[in-house]
């Protein structure tokens, strides 16, 4: 009797084949999604055409999103920041030309996650300067060189508290408050690690109270930077705090560090997740994106589970993508892109959904 052909055992190898295809069309999208579009060389264009010339090392620096719109916004190394509210297709200049510069690092330039159109841009080599109600600007005193990065008072309704890291100090780490919106800097007596793989932050929490870390647990003032108190152990590795929705919150090596008392208290949240840049909200607290050295996740139960959707953009000549210092990153939670940035780059988008 002949085999029923229809009914014959299918080789092996071919098996094998059928289950990875299948486990393969099973598996989310992000897994898959890898390709990493430019979205800013018309930009570069239009940008330096303007002056005519492009400013060392070129490209963009820097790159935030609007978490209500999914409006994203770049510096353009030298030419200030530009939003585009079609990812990317088209933009406008956003800083009325107060901002020049580039971003030393993705904490650079930061938004309010409760009112994304406030933003701050601590730029270095060029003029810095914020808004504090999207539409008016205001440029920071100079202070030579300029700043690494920097937090701003975003709980105040109307924000006057600033710290920020001046770059390439000597000393190395000089800090330095302001109370009047970038009016006038003081120098606090303290310092932050010069080793850019090291942790240091600095934090403004509202009123007076500040807070800052080198590698040493977390101090805290109440008195804008005269006197410090240890209120933790741990050493964060994000630069700066995000607030959002009375909560300030802290990235660790082994995930969300957050206080609901203005910095007196600290606990962890959630699972263990290694965190350099963000947390970047979406809808609400529940979710977040985080950026570390292992990749980037994601959380939609305010960080109970996280799930890895994406790596980290590979390097390209000259200035890294790491998002422990150069690289500069952010989300877009209304369609779901990530952005990443790094200086002498363009801006690189991806779509997490496709």
């Amino acid at each position: 009797m002949q085999n029923n052909p229809s009914t014959k055992p299918r080789h092996p190898r071919w098996t094998t084949l059928l289950l990875i295809a299948a486990t393969i069309s099973l598996l989310p999208a992000f897994l898959r999604a890898t390709e990493l579009t430019p979205v800013t060389d018309s930009l570069l264009k239009r940008a330096t055409a303007q002056d005519e010339k492009e400013i060392w090392p070129g490209g963009c620096a820097g790159v935030v999103t609007n978490r209500l719109t999914g409006d994203v916004t770049v510096k353009v190394v030298g030419h200030g920041l530009w939003r585009s509210a079609d990812q990317g297709k088209t933009w406008a200049r956003l800083d009325k030309k107060v901002v020049s510069g580039r971003d030393e690092t993705g904490w650079a330039t930061n938004v309010d996650q409760n009112s994304p159109t406030r933003l701050a841009s601590f730029s270095l080599d060029g003029t810095a300067g914020w808004t504090t109600d999207g539409t008016e600007w205001k440029k920071f005193a100079d202070l030579g060189r300029n700043w690494d990065y920097g937090s701003v008072d975003w709980g105040a309704k109307n924000p006057r508290v600033i710290i920020a890291v001046k770059h390439e100090t000597n000393p190395p780490g000089e800090v330095y408050v302001t109370s009047d919106g970038g009016t006038a800097w003081n120098q606090l007596p303290i310092h932050v690690l010069e080793d850019r793989g090291k942790p240091s932050m600095v934090g403004a929490l509202g009123g007076n109270v500040l807070i800052y870390s080198k590698g040493d647990g977390i101090h805290r003032s109440s008195d804008l930077g005269k006197t410090w108190t240890e209120v933790s152990k741990v050493n964060p590795l994000t630069r700066i705090p995000v607030f959002f929705k009375g909560v300030h919150y802290l990235g660790t090596t082994k995930g969300l560090l957050v206080s609901k008392d203005k910095g007196a208290s600290w606990q962890t949240q959630g699972s263990p997740v290694d965190i350099w840049q963000g947390p970047f909200f979406g809808r609400d607290q529940q979710e977040m994106l985080v950026v570390g050295e292992s990749g980037i996740h994601q959380t939609k139960d305010a960080g109970a589970t996280w799930r890895r959707v994406a790596d980290l953009k590979p390097n390209a000549d000259g200035f890294k993508f790491t998002a422990d210092w150069f690289g500069c990153y952010a989300w877009d939670p209304v369609n779901d892109i990530i952005y990443a940035s790094s200086m002498g780059n363009p801006v690189f988008k991806l779509a997490l959904g496709e």
